[in-house]
């Protein structure tokens, strides 16, 4: 592994620098000459092709017996050796990765007895990982906790331990100081009205019937989840795009007509309101199963591990409303949607001419303490977002740019401030 590039050194000094502040086994990382070259292997082959399509794989550090012990506790994932292991190298890499597809399968590597990195199996997960990532109901396909690197598209990377990540890499940024402001409190409040009003349209238990009651943190993980796959959809595609959600209302108090100019503008009725209808017969089927099992609380972690067709055909619904929208912020302009995630209208385009010279950086997840930058150091795209929030302070604006990244926009603490995406 001689002639490593200088930005997977950077990248193996940053990985190991976040793996131990999130308290993961160090044990489970290679040695850093090791992890240097694993690095570099996986960065040069997400710049080859084959056959005019470019290198996409998954490549996890374990041995055999890590991934045999913990392969026999489940049905997957499913662990294939070869007879013969294969030195780790860019060109074996773009050979293999067509049989490791992306989506279904995993190429195990590890250090061989000479020090080397090699190939020695294939370690096949299906697909519904692929939900769990994306936000949907985990517990499907388990992970071990090993180190595990996708290699989505030319040097963007993505570097974890088993499902949860560590850190990105995308546009030769390192990409690790970002937050989950799905995580915060204040996003939480400002769609508590959303959660009460979904609740309260549950239908009532009949008279002498004891139903579990529904955690109010189950609405907000789900909502929250489809919405992470909503941008991760839109980032894949390195398109950009523009989600705002105005307050409820909006839709026929003059807002609209105020600040945006839509290519199309939805009817206000009943067909704009799919996400509502779906989550109350979500939510209500869910008791059901919740009682069968006689809980108290249906909690998102109960949720996650319910197996019912009828919640099954539930979840390709989110996902499929979740592709609808990613469609629709495709088209230049906004998706706009209230909070309640009233479907308004997309290719919306935000008006007014008021410069927006300053916006307030987030350096922690509640924003208690910013960063002023200049607003026109972003695009267009987020300056107009800028713009809009500016003057409809209860609004929220989520900002996909070309290059991948992503920053929530919202008026907080009396300030125009934004937060870098990472979850």
């Amino acid at each position: 592994m001689d002639g490593l590039s200088s930005y997977p050194t950077e990248m193996a000094l940053v990985l190991a620098k976040q793996w131990e502040q999130l308290e993961y086994p160090v044990e489970l990382l290679p040695d850093s000459r090791s992890l240097i070259a694993l690095l570099d292997v996986c960065y040069q082959a997400s710049l080859l092709r084959e056959e005019d399509a470019p290198v996409r794989c998954r490549i996890v550090y374990a041995n055999p017996t890590q991934l045999n012990s913990f392969a026999s506790e489940q049905s997957r994932p499913h662990v294939l050796t070869f007879a013969e292991a294969t030195p780790l190298s860019p060109h074996n890499l773009r050979k293999l990765y067509a049989a490791a597809d992306f989506y279904r399968a995993v190429l195990a590597v590890h250090t061989d007895d000479e020090g080397r990195l090699s190939i020695w199996g294939l370690v096949v997960t299906g697909t519904e990982w692929v939900n769990q990532v994306e936000g949907s109901r985990s517990g499907q396909v388990a992970l071990p906790p090993n180190l595990l690197i996708h290699a989505i598209g030319p040097g963007h990377l993505v570097v974890g331990s088993g499902h949860q990540r560590v850190l990105e890499t995308n546009q030769g940024q390192l990409l690790t100081d970002g937050f989950d402001p799905f995580r915060s409190a204040w996003i939480s409040g400002r769609f508590s009205h959303v959660r009460e009003s979904l609740l309260s349209r549950l239908p009532e238990p009949r008279s002498g019937e004891e139903w579990p009651t529904v955690c109010p943190s189950f609405v907000r993980d789900l909502a929250q989840n489809m919405v992470r796959r909503v941008l991760r959809l839109v980032r894949n595609r390195r398109h950009g795009g523009l989600l705002v959600f105005l307050p409820d209302g909006a839709h026929d108090d003059g807002t609209c007509e105020r600040w945006l100019r839509f290519r199309i503008q939805f009817q206000p009725n009943e067909s704009t309101l799919l996400y509502r209808g779906l989550m109350v017969r979500l939510m209500t089927r869910a008791l059901e199963v919740a009682r069968s099992r006689q809980l108290a609380v249906l909690t998102w972690s109960d949720y996650q591990q319910f197996r019912d067709a009828e919640l099954r055909r539930f979840d390709d619904q989110l996902i499929d409303f979740s592709h609808f929208l990613a469609d629709m912020m495709t088209v230049d302009g906004a998706l706009i949607l209230d909070h309640g995630f009233r479907l308004i209208g997309f290719g919306g385009e935000i008006l007014g001419d008021r410069p927006i010279q300053r916006i307030h950086r987030a350096t922690d997840i509640e924003a208690n303490r910013t960063v002023m930058e200049r607003a026109d150091s972003a695009g267009t795209r987020h300056r107009s977002a800028y713009r809009l929030i500016d003057g409809l302070n209860q609004a929220i604006a989520l900002v996909v740019s070309q290059d991948g990244d992503v920053r929530f926009v919202a008026h907080h603490n009396g300030q125009l401030t934004y937060w870098p995406y990472l979850p």
